[in-house]
Protein backbone atom coordinates (compact mmCIF):
# COMPACT_ATOMS: atom_id res chain seq x y z
CA UNK A 1 0.00 0.00 0.00
CA UNK A 2 1.49 3.11 -1.12
CA UNK A 3 1.50 5.82 0.86
CA UNK A 4 1.35 10.05 0.15
CA UNK A 5 4.73 11.60 1.01
CA UNK A 6 5.25 14.16 3.32
CA UNK A 7 5.72 17.69 2.34
CA UNK A 8 7.38 19.81 4.69
CA UNK A 9 5.61 23.18 5.36
CA UNK A 10 7.63 26.05 3.94
CA UNK A 11 6.36 29.32 4.14
CA UNK A 12 6.20 31.52 0.48
CA UNK A 13 9.36 33.65 1.90
CA UNK A 14 11.19 30.52 2.48
CA UNK A 15 10.48 29.26 -0.95
CA UNK A 16 11.31 32.06 -3.00
CA UNK A 17 14.27 32.64 -0.82
CA UNK A 18 16.49 32.76 -3.77
CA UNK A 19 14.77 36.04 -5.62
CA UNK A 20 15.37 38.12 -2.81
CA UNK A 21 18.27 37.53 -2.81
CA UNK A 22 19.11 37.85 -6.33
CA UNK A 23 17.28 40.99 -6.86
CA UNK A 24 19.30 42.70 -3.99
CA UNK A 25 22.18 42.06 -5.64
CA UNK A 26 20.91 43.22 -8.93
CA UNK A 27 20.03 46.19 -6.92
CA UNK A 28 23.06 46.08 -5.13
CA UNK A 29 25.45 46.50 -8.21
CA UNK A 30 23.02 49.12 -9.80
CA UNK A 31 23.63 51.78 -6.95
CA UNK A 32 27.78 50.76 -7.41
CA UNK A 33 27.90 51.43 -10.98
CA UNK A 34 25.75 54.68 -10.28
CA UNK A 35 27.32 57.99 -9.75
CA UNK A 36 25.59 60.87 -8.12
CA UNK A 37 28.77 63.27 -6.38
CA UNK A 38 31.61 62.87 -4.14
CA UNK A 39 34.54 65.07 -2.89
CA UNK A 40 37.68 66.07 -5.14
CA UNK A 41 40.66 67.85 -5.50
CA UNK A 42 42.39 69.21 -8.29
CA UNK A 43 45.53 67.18 -9.31
CA UNK A 44 46.81 69.96 -11.62
CA UNK A 45 46.44 73.76 -11.76
CA UNK A 46 43.44 74.88 -13.32
CA UNK A 47 43.39 75.41 -17.38
CA UNK A 48 41.95 79.03 -17.82
CA UNK A 49 42.16 78.98 -21.56
CA UNK A 50 39.64 76.30 -21.95
CA UNK A 51 38.77 77.14 -17.86
CA UNK A 52 38.48 73.54 -16.90
CA UNK A 53 40.21 71.33 -14.26
CA UNK A 54 41.95 67.89 -13.99
CA UNK A 55 40.53 66.16 -11.30
CA UNK A 56 41.02 63.65 -8.51
CA UNK A 57 37.97 61.76 -6.88
CA UNK A 58 38.73 62.03 -3.09
CA UNK A 59 37.51 58.73 -1.72
CA UNK A 60 39.29 55.02 -2.22
CA UNK A 61 37.22 52.14 -4.09
CA UNK A 62 37.27 48.73 -3.08
CA UNK A 63 38.44 47.28 -6.27
CA UNK A 64 38.34 43.01 -6.74
CA UNK A 65 41.70 42.02 -8.33
CA UNK A 66 43.41 38.65 -9.01
CA UNK A 67 45.24 39.50 -5.41
CA UNK A 68 42.20 39.56 -3.25
CA UNK A 69 39.84 42.82 -2.83
CA UNK A 70 42.33 46.43 -2.53
CA UNK A 71 41.95 50.14 -2.35
CA UNK A 72 42.35 51.86 -5.21
CA UNK A 73 42.24 55.27 -6.41
CA UNK A 74 39.76 56.12 -9.23
CA UNK A 75 42.21 57.53 -12.38
CA UNK A 76 41.99 61.74 -12.71
CA UNK A 77 39.30 62.81 -14.67
CA UNK A 78 40.45 65.62 -17.17
CA UNK A 79 38.62 68.40 -19.03
CA UNK A 80 36.30 68.88 -16.41
CA UNK A 81 34.11 71.93 -16.76
CA UNK A 82 34.13 74.08 -13.49
CA UNK A 83 31.55 75.49 -11.75
CA UNK A 84 30.84 79.33 -10.81
CA UNK A 85 28.30 81.94 -10.05
CA UNK A 86 27.81 82.98 -13.43
CA UNK A 87 24.48 84.82 -14.95
CA UNK A 88 22.74 87.60 -16.23
CA UNK A 89 26.23 89.02 -17.96
CA UNK A 90 28.26 88.61 -14.39
CA UNK A 91 30.73 86.35 -13.24
CA UNK A 92 32.62 85.16 -10.30
CA UNK A 93 35.88 83.80 -10.71
CA UNK A 94 38.63 82.04 -8.67
CA UNK A 95 42.07 81.45 -9.25
CA UNK A 96 42.19 77.73 -8.92
CA UNK A 97 45.12 75.92 -8.02
CA UNK A 98 46.40 72.45 -7.11
CA UNK A 99 44.87 70.68 -4.52
CA UNK A 100 42.01 73.05 -3.67
CA UNK A 101 39.28 70.59 -2.97
CA UNK A 102 35.32 71.04 -4.06
CA UNK A 103 32.62 68.77 -5.15
CA UNK A 104 32.17 66.63 -8.05
CA UNK A 105 28.99 66.26 -9.42
CA UNK A 106 28.42 63.52 -12.05
CA UNK A 107 25.13 64.45 -14.82
CA UNK A 108 22.79 62.01 -15.71
CA UNK A 109 23.14 62.42 -19.21
CA UNK A 110 25.91 62.51 -21.79
CA UNK A 111 26.86 66.73 -22.43
CA UNK A 112 29.90 66.12 -24.89
CA UNK A 113 27.70 67.78 -27.74
CA UNK A 114 26.27 70.62 -25.08
CA UNK A 115 29.92 71.08 -24.02
CA UNK A 116 31.39 71.66 -27.71
CA UNK A 117 28.54 73.20 -29.08
CA UNK A 118 26.89 75.22 -26.52
CA UNK A 119 22.72 75.62 -27.29
CA UNK A 120 21.47 75.11 -30.51
CA UNK A 121 17.54 74.91 -32.16
CA UNK A 122 17.86 71.48 -32.52
CA UNK A 123 14.10 69.79 -31.88
CA UNK A 124 14.55 66.26 -29.60
CA UNK A 125 15.12 63.30 -31.13
CA UNK A 126 11.76 61.69 -30.65
CA UNK A 127 8.53 62.68 -31.14
CA UNK A 128 5.24 62.20 -29.71
CA UNK A 129 1.47 63.85 -29.35
CA UNK A 130 2.96 66.03 -26.42
CA UNK A 131 6.58 66.75 -27.89
CA UNK A 132 7.72 70.42 -28.69
CA UNK A 133 11.06 71.66 -29.91
CA UNK A 134 12.58 73.51 -27.30
CA UNK A 135 14.96 75.96 -27.73
CA UNK A 136 18.35 75.63 -26.84
CA UNK A 137 18.37 71.82 -26.63
CA UNK A 138 21.29 69.20 -27.46
CA UNK A 139 21.32 65.85 -28.97
CA UNK A 140 23.46 63.56 -26.84
CA UNK A 141 26.68 62.09 -28.59
CA UNK A 142 26.23 59.05 -26.74
CA UNK A 143 23.55 57.28 -24.51
CA UNK A 144 24.90 56.98 -20.87
CA UNK A 145 23.79 57.44 -17.51
CA UNK A 146 25.68 58.93 -14.92
CA UNK A 147 29.12 57.95 -16.89
CA UNK A 148 32.27 59.09 -14.59
CA UNK A 149 33.51 61.85 -17.42
CA UNK A 150 29.92 63.43 -17.89
CA UNK A 151 30.85 66.04 -14.64
CA UNK A 152 31.68 69.36 -13.24
CA UNK A 153 33.68 70.63 -10.53
CA UNK A 154 32.43 72.96 -7.39
CA UNK A 155 34.93 74.47 -5.97
CA UNK A 156 34.79 75.13 -2.23
CA UNK A 157 33.41 71.77 -0.20
CA UNK A 158 36.38 71.50 2.19
CA UNK A 159 37.83 69.17 4.31
CA UNK A 160 38.60 69.75 8.22
CA UNK A 161 41.99 70.21 8.01
CA UNK A 162 41.07 73.47 5.59
CA UNK A 163 38.53 74.91 7.42
CA UNK A 164 38.36 79.01 7.24
CA UNK A 165 39.94 80.92 10.57
CA UNK A 166 37.76 83.50 11.85
CA UNK A 167 34.85 82.66 9.96
CA UNK A 168 31.95 85.82 10.38
CA UNK A 169 29.10 84.77 12.16
CA UNK A 170 27.50 88.35 11.10
CA UNK A 171 28.17 89.06 7.87
CA UNK A 172 29.05 88.29 4.45
CA UNK A 173 32.31 88.11 3.16
CA UNK A 174 33.93 87.78 0.23
CA UNK A 175 37.68 87.55 1.54
CA UNK A 176 41.02 85.96 1.31
CA UNK A 177 41.56 82.75 2.91
CA UNK A 178 44.42 84.02 5.05
CA UNK A 179 42.38 86.73 6.38
CA UNK A 180 44.38 89.59 5.17
CA UNK A 181 41.99 91.06 2.68
CA UNK A 182 37.93 91.18 3.32
CA UNK A 183 35.15 92.54 1.87
CA UNK A 184 32.62 92.70 5.17
CA UNK A 185 29.25 93.22 4.09
CA UNK A 186 26.92 93.40 6.83
CA UNK A 187 23.66 95.57 8.44
CA UNK A 188 25.96 98.08 9.12
CA UNK A 189 27.43 98.64 6.08
CA UNK A 190 30.27 97.48 3.72
CA UNK A 191 34.27 97.24 5.40
CA UNK A 192 36.61 97.47 2.63
CA UNK A 193 40.06 95.38 4.73
CA UNK A 194 43.72 94.84 3.84
CA UNK A 195 46.79 94.18 5.60
CA UNK A 196 44.63 92.31 8.08
CA UNK A 197 43.67 94.86 10.28
CA UNK A 198 43.56 98.16 8.03
CA UNK A 199 40.14 98.82 7.20
CA UNK A 200 40.94 101.27 3.99
CA UNK A 201 37.12 101.95 3.16
CA UNK A 202 33.73 101.78 5.24
CA UNK A 203 30.64 102.67 3.77
CA UNK A 204 27.55 103.32 6.27
CA UNK A 205 24.23 104.79 6.48
CA UNK A 206 26.33 107.91 7.65
CA UNK A 207 28.71 107.99 4.84
CA UNK A 208 31.98 106.99 3.90
CA UNK A 209 35.09 106.88 6.27
CA UNK A 210 38.13 106.25 4.23
CA UNK A 211 41.38 106.03 6.46
CA UNK A 212 44.45 105.15 3.78
CA UNK A 213 45.82 107.82 2.04
CA UNK A 214 44.17 109.28 -0.57
CA UNK A 215 46.71 108.78 -3.15
CA UNK A 216 50.09 106.94 -3.58
CA UNK A 217 52.77 106.76 -6.38
CA UNK A 218 55.41 104.74 -7.11
CA UNK A 219 58.68 106.45 -6.72
CA UNK A 220 62.01 104.44 -7.20
CA UNK A 221 60.13 101.38 -5.60
CA UNK A 222 58.88 103.23 -2.57
CA UNK A 223 54.56 104.07 -2.37
CA UNK A 224 55.08 107.56 -1.48
CA UNK A 225 51.61 110.08 -0.16
CA UNK A 226 50.82 112.44 -2.63
CA UNK A 227 50.47 115.33 0.11
CA UNK A 228 52.63 117.81 1.06
CA UNK A 229 53.06 119.80 3.94
CA UNK A 230 52.54 122.69 1.86
CA UNK A 231 49.55 121.55 0.54
CA UNK A 232 47.84 120.39 4.04
CA UNK A 233 48.02 124.15 4.89
CA UNK A 234 46.29 125.39 2.00
CA UNK A 235 43.79 122.98 2.63
CA UNK A 236 43.14 123.44 5.71
CA UNK A 237 42.73 127.51 6.35
CA UNK A 238 41.85 127.77 2.48
CA UNK A 239 39.30 124.69 0.68
CA UNK A 240 38.24 123.19 4.25
CA UNK A 241 36.32 126.24 5.89
CA UNK A 242 34.47 126.65 2.47
CA UNK A 243 33.49 122.82 2.59
CA UNK A 244 32.37 122.86 5.91
CA UNK A 245 30.31 125.35 4.91
CA UNK A 246 28.87 123.01 2.26
CA UNK A 247 28.04 120.93 5.12
CA UNK A 248 31.40 119.01 4.83
CA UNK A 249 32.41 116.89 7.93
CA UNK A 250 35.10 114.58 6.54
CA UNK A 251 38.29 116.88 8.21
CA UNK A 252 41.47 117.51 6.32
CA UNK A 253 43.48 114.45 5.07
CA UNK A 254 45.94 113.07 6.50
CA UNK A 255 49.79 114.49 7.17
CA UNK A 256 52.56 113.21 5.29
CA UNK A 257 55.60 114.28 4.35
CA UNK A 258 56.26 115.90 0.86
CA UNK A 259 57.13 113.38 -2.13
CA UNK A 260 59.75 114.35 -4.21
CA UNK A 261 56.93 114.54 -7.14
CA UNK A 262 55.09 117.63 -5.68
CA UNK A 263 58.32 119.66 -4.58
CA UNK A 264 59.07 121.29 -7.53
CA UNK A 265 55.02 121.91 -7.93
Amino acid sequence: MSTTPTVPSLTPSQLNSADPAQWKQLVKQALMDTRCATPAFLAEDMDYTAQTVTVQVAIQERVRTPNGAQWWDIPPIVHVPIVVPRGGGYSVTLPLKKGDEGLLVFCDTCFDNWWVNGQNNSPPAYTSPTAQAVSGSQTQFEVRRHYVHDCGFIPGMWSQPNVLQNYSTTSMQVRADDGQTIIDVSENGVTLQADGTTTVVQLTGSGVSVTAPVMTVANGGTAQVLVTDAFYQYFVTKVLPFLEGLGFTGGPPPTNSETTILKGQ
